[in-house]
Protein backbone atom coordinates (compact mmCIF):
# COMPACT_ATOMS: atom_id res chain seq x y z
CA UNK A 1 0.00 0.00 0.00
CA UNK A 2 0.98 3.29 -0.64
CA UNK A 3 0.19 6.62 1.01
CA UNK A 4 0.72 9.80 -0.70
CA UNK A 5 1.49 13.96 0.82
CA UNK A 6 -1.40 14.36 1.98
CA UNK A 7 -2.93 17.93 1.17
CA UNK A 8 -5.46 20.52 2.49
CA UNK A 9 -8.29 21.35 -0.17
CA UNK A 10 -10.49 24.10 0.36
CA UNK A 11 -14.28 23.78 -0.75
CA UNK A 12 -17.30 26.27 -0.12
CA UNK A 13 -17.40 26.40 3.78
CA UNK A 14 -15.60 22.98 4.17
CA UNK A 15 -11.83 21.92 4.61
CA UNK A 16 -10.49 18.45 3.62
CA UNK A 17 -7.30 16.33 4.35
CA UNK A 18 -6.83 14.29 1.21
CA UNK A 19 -4.39 11.83 0.46
CA UNK A 20 -4.08 9.54 -2.15
CA UNK A 21 -4.14 5.84 -1.97
CA UNK A 22 -2.50 2.74 -4.33
CA UNK A 23 -3.24 -0.74 -2.95
CA UNK A 24 -4.49 -3.66 -4.31
CA UNK A 25 -7.86 -2.89 -4.78
CA UNK A 26 -7.04 0.34 -6.46
CA UNK A 27 -6.34 3.91 -6.24
CA UNK A 28 -8.91 5.70 -4.43
CA UNK A 29 -8.26 8.90 -2.34
CA UNK A 30 -8.88 9.09 1.36
CA UNK A 31 -10.41 12.12 2.87
CA UNK A 32 -11.79 13.65 5.78
CA UNK A 33 -13.60 17.19 6.04
CA UNK A 34 -15.22 19.70 8.26
CA UNK A 35 -16.00 23.23 8.63
CA UNK A 36 -13.30 25.79 7.08
CA UNK A 37 -13.29 27.62 10.94
CA UNK A 38 -11.78 25.29 11.85
CA UNK A 39 -8.42 25.19 9.68
CA UNK A 40 -6.30 26.76 12.03
CA UNK A 41 -6.35 23.23 14.21
CA UNK A 42 -5.61 20.88 11.15
CA UNK A 43 -1.95 19.19 10.67
CA UNK A 44 -1.09 18.29 7.05
CA UNK A 45 1.63 15.37 8.26
CA UNK A 46 0.77 11.69 7.82
CA UNK A 47 -0.43 10.65 11.11
CA UNK A 48 -3.69 10.30 10.42
CA UNK A 49 -3.85 8.60 7.12
CA UNK A 50 -1.20 6.10 8.29
CA UNK A 51 -3.47 5.12 11.19
CA UNK A 52 -6.33 4.96 9.55
CA UNK A 53 -4.99 2.56 6.78
CA UNK A 54 -3.19 0.46 9.26
CA UNK A 55 -5.76 -1.94 9.54
CA UNK A 56 -6.99 -2.27 6.18
CA UNK A 57 -3.40 -3.14 4.94
CA UNK A 58 -2.71 -5.29 7.64
CA UNK A 59 -5.61 -7.17 6.48
CA UNK A 60 -4.39 -7.28 3.29
CA UNK A 61 -0.93 -8.34 4.53
CA UNK A 62 0.43 -4.87 2.51
CA UNK A 63 3.59 -3.50 3.27
CA UNK A 64 2.82 0.15 3.77
CA UNK A 65 5.31 2.86 2.22
CA UNK A 66 4.04 6.54 3.48
CA UNK A 67 5.42 9.68 1.94
CA UNK A 68 4.21 12.35 4.40
CA UNK A 69 6.07 12.74 7.26
CA UNK A 70 5.08 10.70 10.54
CA UNK A 71 5.80 11.52 14.19
CA UNK A 72 8.26 9.47 15.08
CA UNK A 73 6.56 8.29 18.40
CA UNK A 74 3.44 6.73 16.10
CA UNK A 75 5.95 5.36 13.38
CA UNK A 76 7.35 3.01 16.06
CA UNK A 77 4.10 2.38 18.18
CA UNK A 78 2.82 1.57 14.65
CA UNK A 79 5.64 -0.78 13.30
CA UNK A 80 5.99 -3.03 16.36
CA UNK A 81 4.46 -2.81 19.27
CA UNK A 82 0.44 -1.56 17.96
CA UNK A 83 0.30 -4.29 15.44
CA UNK A 84 1.50 -6.99 18.00
CA UNK A 85 -1.95 -5.71 20.30
CA UNK A 86 -3.91 -5.30 17.55
CA UNK A 87 -3.38 -8.76 15.75
CA UNK A 88 -4.14 -10.51 19.07
CA UNK A 89 -7.33 -8.75 18.93
CA UNK A 90 -8.08 -9.13 15.44
CA UNK A 91 -6.04 -13.15 14.53
CA UNK A 92 -6.64 -12.43 10.48
CA UNK A 93 -4.47 -9.37 10.45
CA UNK A 94 -0.56 -9.70 9.15
CA UNK A 95 2.14 -8.39 10.21
CA UNK A 96 3.53 -5.45 7.90
CA UNK A 97 6.12 -2.98 7.04
CA UNK A 98 6.12 0.75 7.21
CA UNK A 99 8.35 2.61 5.24
CA UNK A 100 8.78 6.14 5.43
CA UNK A 101 10.26 8.96 3.97
CA UNK A 102 9.98 11.25 6.95
CA UNK A 103 10.05 10.80 10.17
CA UNK A 104 9.72 13.80 12.50
CA UNK A 105 11.79 13.92 15.49
CA UNK A 106 10.94 17.06 16.84
CA UNK A 107 9.89 17.55 19.91
CA UNK A 108 7.24 20.58 19.81
CA UNK A 109 5.59 22.62 22.25
CA UNK A 110 1.67 20.61 22.51
CA UNK A 111 -1.26 23.11 21.64
CA UNK A 112 -3.64 23.65 24.64
CA UNK A 113 -6.35 22.19 22.63
CA UNK A 114 -8.62 19.40 24.87
CA UNK A 115 -11.25 17.34 22.86
CA UNK A 116 -13.33 14.34 23.44
CA UNK A 117 -15.83 12.49 21.33
CA UNK A 118 -19.12 13.64 22.08
CA UNK A 119 -22.07 11.52 21.04
CA UNK A 120 -24.42 12.79 24.28
CA UNK A 121 -24.15 8.82 25.45
CA UNK A 122 -23.28 7.39 28.57
CA UNK A 123 -19.20 7.43 28.30
CA UNK A 124 -19.10 10.73 26.44
CA UNK A 125 -21.47 12.13 29.36
CA UNK A 126 -19.15 10.50 31.83
CA UNK A 127 -16.13 11.86 30.24
CA UNK A 128 -17.52 15.57 30.41
CA UNK A 129 -18.29 15.09 33.76
CA UNK A 130 -15.13 14.67 34.77
CA UNK A 131 -13.58 17.09 32.10
CA UNK A 132 -15.67 19.88 31.93
CA UNK A 133 -18.42 20.21 34.73
CA UNK A 134 -16.23 18.84 37.34
CA UNK A 135 -13.00 21.00 38.51
CA UNK A 136 -10.51 20.15 37.12
CA UNK A 137 -7.17 21.90 35.98
CA UNK A 138 -7.06 23.60 32.75
CA UNK A 139 -4.58 21.61 31.01
CA UNK A 140 -7.29 18.60 31.18
CA UNK A 141 -10.14 20.89 30.76
CA UNK A 142 -12.14 19.77 27.71
CA UNK A 143 -12.22 22.61 25.13
CA UNK A 144 -13.39 21.12 22.14
CA UNK A 145 -16.22 18.05 21.05
CA UNK A 146 -15.64 15.67 18.24
CA UNK A 147 -18.41 13.91 16.04
CA UNK A 148 -17.22 11.49 13.57
CA UNK A 149 -18.50 9.69 10.31
CA UNK A 150 -15.54 7.04 10.49
CA UNK A 151 -18.18 4.06 10.18
CA UNK A 152 -20.33 4.22 13.48
CA UNK A 153 -23.68 5.45 11.61
CA UNK A 154 -23.83 1.84 10.27
CA UNK A 155 -26.83 1.04 7.39
CA UNK A 156 -27.79 4.80 8.02
CA UNK A 157 -24.28 5.89 6.81
CA UNK A 158 -23.94 9.50 5.94
CA UNK A 159 -27.98 10.60 6.46
CA UNK A 160 -27.88 9.02 9.94
CA UNK A 161 -24.89 10.87 10.65
CA UNK A 162 -26.26 14.50 9.65
CA UNK A 163 -29.60 13.85 11.81
CA UNK A 164 -27.37 12.98 14.93
CA UNK A 165 -24.78 15.76 14.20
CA UNK A 166 -27.91 18.09 13.67
CA UNK A 167 -29.53 16.76 17.11
CA UNK A 168 -26.37 17.42 18.75
CA UNK A 169 -25.30 21.27 17.90
CA UNK A 170 -27.75 22.58 20.06
CA UNK A 171 -26.52 20.66 23.01
CA UNK A 172 -22.59 21.61 22.39
CA UNK A 173 -24.03 25.44 21.87
CA UNK A 174 -25.58 25.09 24.98
CA UNK A 175 -22.70 24.05 26.49
CA UNK A 176 -20.50 27.08 24.77
CA UNK A 177 -17.83 24.85 23.27
CA UNK A 178 -17.42 24.12 19.60
CA UNK A 179 -18.41 20.72 18.17
CA UNK A 180 -16.05 19.66 15.08
CA UNK A 181 -18.51 17.68 12.85
CA UNK A 182 -15.70 15.86 10.58
CA UNK A 183 -17.24 13.67 7.66
CA UNK A 184 -15.02 11.01 5.86
CA UNK A 185 -14.85 8.18 3.62
CA UNK A 186 -12.77 5.54 5.65
CA UNK A 187 -15.11 3.46 6.49
CA UNK A 188 -14.68 2.36 2.62
CA UNK A 189 -12.02 0.75 3.14
CA UNK A 190 -13.14 -1.50 5.59
CA UNK A 191 -14.59 -4.97 5.09
CA UNK A 192 -17.61 -5.97 7.02
CA UNK A 193 -15.34 -9.00 8.22
CA UNK A 194 -13.60 -6.41 10.68
CA UNK A 195 -16.55 -4.11 11.61
CA UNK A 196 -16.73 -1.01 13.36
CA UNK A 197 -16.83 -2.60 16.88
CA UNK A 198 -13.79 -3.80 16.24
CA UNK A 199 -11.96 -1.18 14.78
CA UNK A 200 -13.26 2.21 16.01
CA UNK A 201 -10.32 2.90 18.48
CA UNK A 202 -7.91 3.30 15.55
CA UNK A 203 -10.44 5.08 13.57
CA UNK A 204 -12.00 7.42 15.59
CA UNK A 205 -8.11 8.75 16.77
CA UNK A 206 -7.09 8.93 13.15
CA UNK A 207 -9.31 12.19 13.61
CA UNK A 208 -7.90 13.23 16.36
CA UNK A 209 -4.24 13.13 14.52
CA UNK A 210 -6.02 15.49 12.05
CA UNK A 211 -5.99 18.16 14.60
CA UNK A 212 -2.23 18.17 16.09
CA UNK A 213 -1.79 21.76 15.47
CA UNK A 214 -4.78 22.89 17.77
CA UNK A 215 -5.54 20.45 19.72
CA UNK A 216 -2.84 18.78 22.12
CA UNK A 217 -5.24 15.98 24.38
CA UNK A 218 -7.28 13.84 23.30
CA UNK A 219 -9.67 12.42 25.87
CA UNK A 220 -11.13 8.84 24.68
CA UNK A 221 -14.01 8.10 26.32
CA UNK A 222 -13.66 4.07 27.57
CA UNK A 223 -16.77 1.77 27.57
CA UNK A 224 -15.05 -0.82 29.65
CA UNK A 225 -13.62 -0.34 33.39
CA UNK A 226 -9.74 -1.88 34.15
CA UNK A 227 -11.10 -4.51 35.81
CA UNK A 228 -12.61 -5.68 32.32
CA UNK A 229 -9.60 -4.48 30.47
CA UNK A 230 -8.53 -7.21 28.62
CA UNK A 231 -5.82 -7.72 25.03
CA UNK A 232 -7.86 -11.21 23.59
CA UNK A 233 -9.76 -12.10 20.88
CA UNK A 234 -12.69 -9.50 20.40
CA UNK A 235 -15.89 -8.52 19.65
CA UNK A 236 -15.25 -5.31 20.84
CA UNK A 237 -12.00 -3.24 20.80
CA UNK A 238 -13.34 -0.95 23.40
CA UNK A 239 -11.64 -3.89 26.30
CA UNK A 240 -7.87 -2.94 24.69
CA UNK A 241 -8.36 0.90 25.16
CA UNK A 242 -6.57 1.17 28.38
CA UNK A 243 -3.88 -0.66 26.32
CA UNK A 244 -3.98 0.70 22.81
CA UNK A 245 -5.10 4.62 22.98
CA UNK A 246 -1.44 5.55 24.70
CA UNK A 247 0.23 3.52 22.28
CA UNK A 248 -1.96 6.06 19.42
CA UNK A 249 -0.24 9.25 20.63
CA UNK A 250 2.53 11.57 19.07
CA UNK A 251 4.76 14.51 20.84
CA UNK A 252 2.26 16.51 19.41
CA UNK A 253 -0.99 15.44 20.79
CA UNK A 254 -1.44 13.25 24.07
CA UNK A 255 -4.12 10.51 23.50
CA UNK A 256 -5.36 9.16 26.52
CA UNK A 257 -8.45 7.05 27.50
CA UNK A 258 -10.64 8.01 30.61
CA UNK A 259 -13.78 6.71 32.31
CA UNK A 260 -11.84 3.40 32.82
CA UNK A 261 -11.50 3.85 36.40
CA UNK A 262 -15.71 3.48 36.17
CA UNK A 263 -18.01 0.65 35.85
CA UNK A 264 -20.95 1.15 33.42
CA UNK A 265 -23.03 1.51 36.57
CA UNK A 266 -21.02 4.02 38.21
CA UNK A 267 -20.62 5.87 34.64
CA UNK A 268 -24.83 5.66 34.95
CA UNK A 269 -24.86 7.44 38.30
CA UNK A 270 -22.39 9.72 37.25
CA UNK A 271 -24.14 11.21 34.78
CA UNK A 272 -27.37 11.46 36.54
CA UNK A 273 -25.84 13.98 38.56
CA UNK A 274 -25.06 15.97 35.49
CA UNK A 275 -28.63 17.72 34.49
CA UNK A 276 -27.79 18.84 30.97
CA UNK A 277 -28.17 15.26 30.54
CA UNK A 278 -31.47 14.85 31.22
CA UNK A 279 -32.61 16.78 28.11
CA UNK A 280 -30.10 15.64 25.71
CA UNK A 281 -28.82 11.70 26.64
CA UNK A 282 -28.37 9.70 23.55
CA UNK A 283 -28.03 5.99 23.76
CA UNK A 284 -30.44 4.39 21.56
CA UNK A 285 -29.41 2.14 18.50
CA UNK A 286 -33.08 1.93 17.46
CA UNK A 287 -34.40 2.60 14.29
CA UNK A 288 -36.56 5.42 15.43
CA UNK A 289 -33.29 7.15 16.73
CA UNK A 290 -32.43 8.11 13.38
CA UNK A 291 -35.29 10.59 13.50
CA UNK A 292 -36.48 11.35 16.49
CA UNK A 293 -35.18 13.31 19.88
CA UNK A 294 -36.08 10.17 21.86
CA UNK A 295 -34.26 7.13 22.75
CA UNK A 296 -36.57 4.48 21.59
CA UNK A 297 -36.98 2.55 25.36
CA UNK A 298 -36.66 -0.84 23.88
CA UNK A 299 -33.17 -1.34 22.30
CA UNK A 300 -30.41 -3.42 24.52
CA UNK A 301 -29.10 -0.23 24.85
CA UNK A 302 -31.80 1.77 25.76
CA UNK A 303 -33.47 -0.97 28.51
CA UNK A 304 -29.76 -1.92 30.22
CA UNK A 305 -29.32 2.29 30.58
CA UNK A 306 -33.03 2.73 31.64
CA UNK A 307 -32.83 -0.47 34.01
CA UNK A 308 -29.98 0.29 35.83
CA UNK A 309 -31.90 4.08 35.71
CA UNK A 310 -34.93 2.26 37.22
CA UNK A 311 -32.79 0.10 40.54
CA UNK A 312 -31.11 4.02 41.51
CA UNK A 313 -34.35 5.49 41.78
CA UNK A 314 -33.78 8.20 38.59
CA UNK A 315 -35.89 6.96 36.15
CA UNK A 316 -37.93 10.29 36.26
CA UNK A 317 -34.56 12.74 35.28
CA UNK A 318 -35.25 11.05 32.06
CA UNK A 319 -38.52 11.41 31.18
CA UNK A 320 -38.42 13.41 28.52
CA UNK A 321 -35.54 11.54 26.43
CA UNK A 322 -37.19 8.39 26.32
CA UNK A 323 -39.89 6.59 25.11
CA UNK A 324 -41.28 5.52 28.62
CA UNK A 325 -44.65 3.86 27.09
CA UNK A 326 -42.05 1.23 25.28
CA UNK A 327 -39.91 1.12 28.23
CA UNK A 328 -42.94 -0.68 30.33
CA UNK A 329 -43.51 -3.45 27.97
CA UNK A 330 -39.74 -4.17 27.24
CA UNK A 331 -38.48 -3.09 30.87
CA UNK A 332 -38.86 -6.94 31.84
CA UNK A 333 -37.05 -8.52 28.93
CA UNK A 334 -34.25 -6.08 29.85
CA UNK A 335 -34.12 -7.08 32.95
CA UNK A 336 -34.39 -10.69 32.21
CA UNK A 337 -31.36 -10.09 29.82
CA UNK A 338 -29.50 -8.65 32.93
CA UNK A 339 -30.29 -11.91 34.94
CA UNK A 340 -28.79 -14.31 32.14
CA UNK A 341 -26.22 -12.35 30.18
CA UNK A 342 -22.80 -13.29 31.42
CA UNK A 343 -21.19 -10.20 29.59
CA UNK A 344 -19.34 -7.51 32.35
CA UNK A 345 -22.18 -4.79 31.78
CA UNK A 346 -24.84 -7.29 32.87
CA UNK A 347 -22.48 -8.48 36.01
CA UNK A 348 -22.05 -4.96 37.28
CA UNK A 349 -25.92 -4.43 37.01
CA UNK A 350 -26.75 -7.50 39.10
CA UNK A 351 -24.24 -6.78 41.22
CA UNK A 352 -25.61 -3.14 41.84
CA UNK A 353 -29.29 -4.48 41.90
CA UNK A 354 -28.43 -7.03 45.06
CA UNK A 355 -26.54 -3.66 46.67
CA UNK A 356 -29.80 -1.64 46.26
CA UNK A 357 -32.13 -5.17 47.43
CA UNK A 358 -33.94 -4.40 44.50
CA UNK A 359 -36.49 -7.02 43.58
CA UNK A 360 -36.41 -7.93 39.50
CA UNK A 361 -39.76 -8.46 38.05
CA UNK A 362 -40.96 -11.92 38.87
CA UNK A 363 -41.88 -12.71 34.80
CA UNK A 364 -38.09 -12.06 34.38
CA UNK A 365 -36.82 -14.56 36.62
CA UNK A 366 -38.75 -17.53 35.41
CA UNK A 367 -38.35 -16.46 32.06
CA UNK A 368 -34.50 -16.35 33.02
CA UNK A 369 -34.73 -19.23 34.73
CA UNK A 370 -36.25 -21.25 31.35
CA UNK A 371 -33.60 -20.27 29.20
CA UNK A 372 -30.94 -21.12 31.40
CA UNK A 373 -32.10 -25.14 31.51
CA UNK A 374 -32.81 -24.77 27.85
CA UNK A 375 -29.17 -24.35 27.76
Amino acid sequence: MHIGIPKLVFNNNQISYEVDITCAQGNRTLWYSLDKSFSDLLCDSGDAALLGMLIPAMLAGEDIHIQGAVSEQLYYNVSGPLQQAIQIIIPSLKKIKIIAEEIDCEQPKRAKGVITGFSAGIDSYCAMADHYYSDVTEAFKVTHLLFNNVGSHGVGGEALFRERSDRLTPHAQALGLPLLIVNSNLHEFYCPEIGFQRTHTLRNTSVALLLQQGIGRYLYASSFSYADTSIGESYDISMSDAVLVPMLSTAMLNAMPTGAQYSRVEKTLRVAEVPDSYTALDVCLGPENASSSANCGKCYKCLRTLNTLEIAGYLDRYESVFDMKNYKRYRSKGFMKILITKKPLSAEVRAYAKEKQFSFPLISHLVALVMRNQK
